[in-house]
């Protein structure tokens, strides 16, 4: 079953009885503990339906969203898709941000010019500094940009994100952190999986934002991430995070498919103030 870049399985569903092309929707498991009430992702099945479909499909995954009483629910496309562009805000949906995929081959033979911190693994004693970092340095994401989403929410999701990652016991899961313990400048939390790593979240201090310390975090990433044997480096980011995308661009990064993320609202879709 596909895995979310959270590190849970998500248990999709169809949403047409025997037509893929309606595609498919499953409940995310850590977004509904967090926020405490039900949160699900659509999915869809092609590249478009037929138009006289279209209500049929509506009807379909509402009745869904209604049966497992989601409050809200995404669903990434193409950022080329018009078909879906015009489909999914008859449906309820309204956007909300737009992702890019980035990316870094040949990490292993990659010129890197040297690391000026040093990143070290985190330990029980950074946890506050690094969950309190993570519950301010972040404005950007799908949860941040959706105006009808409470702030406190986003930044909570982050918070539990960091904690959930230094308590893990997966072999291939990574927080590195800078500054001496417990006194954390910024952490960067990422995976390997064979050759191929996937740098998950990183930020600095908010009193440190607009310095170079930034860029140093993710270059000592690099480093470390070579060191694994690492060969290929993954990643996605908000379109709107145009700080962290010119740090990418500075280290090499190239960018590519660009997605557009919609938001469903139980609220909006009941016509509940």
């Amino acid at each position: 079953m596909p895995q979310d870049r959270t590190g849970y399985t998500l248990r999709f569903e169809e949403i047409g009885s025997g037509d893929d092309s309606f595609g498919c929707a499953a409940i995310i498991p850590w977004d509904s503990d967090i926020f405490g009430f039900p949160v699900a992702q659509y999915r869809i099945g092609s590249d478009r339906i037929e138009e006289s479909q279209t209500g049929v499909l509506s009807e379909a995954l509402l009745s869904w969203l209604q049966r497992h009483e989601i409050a809200l629910c995404s669903c990434t496309i193409p950022a080329g898709n018009v078909f879906w562009k015009t489909c999914l805000p008859r449906m309820g949906f309204q956007f909300v941000d737009l992702a890019l995929r980035v990316a870094f081959n040949g990490l292993r033979t990659a010129p890197l010019r040297p690391a000026r911190v040093a990143l070290r693994k985190a330990m029980p004693v950074d946890s506050e500094s690094i969950e309190a970092i993570a519950g301010q340095a972040f404005d950007h994401g799908r949860y941040h940009a959706d105006p009808w989403f409470p702030n406190e929410l986003a930044d909570r999701r982050y918070s539990r994100w960091v904690n959930n990652a230094l308590a893990g016991t997966n072999p291939g899961e990574y927080l590195y952190v800078m500054g001496e313990p417990g006194n954390v400048q910024g952490f960067y939390h990422l995976t390997v999986d064979e050759s191929v790593g996937d740098l998950r979240l990183a930020a600095v201090a908010p009193e440190l934002r607009g310095t170079m310390l930034g860029f140093d975090l993710y270059l000592a990433a690099l480093h470390a991430l070579k060191e694994l044997g690492v060969r290929r480096i993954v990643s996605s980011i908000s379109a709107m995070n145009t700080p962290v995308i010119n740090v990418y661009s500075m280290l090499g990064f190239r960018l590519s498919e660009p997605e557009v993320v919609y938001h469903w609202h139980a609220s909006a879709s009941l016509g509940v103030a």
